[in-house]
């Protein structure tokens, strides 16, 4: 019977992409359960929910500033959600601080999946 050589170099190198795709996995998985803001409804976690949902933000403190209405947010299912200022600047700190470390557990697993 022969010998089968394995190019180690080789075998580490698919290791190391099978890992980072599971990595990739699980940070496409936590976007994809969105963010549950505790008031039943979730927001989605996509980059582009994270520009719309920080603009809604924005233009509500200014609608709030001139006295107008609040735009409301928008949930996964699309349904709007009228909050008051405070309500929603909790909502949105609570969103961005858990986006923030959904990003640097990303960013720890897949330096870790690479051998960094």
């Amino acid at each position: 019977m022969g010998v089968i050589t394995l190019n180690e170099e080789k075998v580490a190198e698919i290791d190391q992409s099978i890992a980072v795709e599971g990595v990739d996995r699980w940070f496409a998985e936590q976007v994809s359960a969105g963010f549950d803001t505790g008031m039943g409804f979730t927001l989605g976690l996509a980059e582009s929910d994270v520009a719309l949902l920080t603009g809604n933000y924005v233009l509500a403190k200014e609608a709030d500033a001139l006295g107008s209405d609040i735009p409301p947010v928008i949930d996964v299912s699309g349904a709007p959600h009228s909050l008051n200022l405070e309500e929603l600047t909790t909502v949105m700190l609570a969103y961005g601080s858990h986006r923030a470390s959904l990003s640097q557990e990303y960013s720890t697993r897949k330096a870790a999946a690479i051998g960094g």
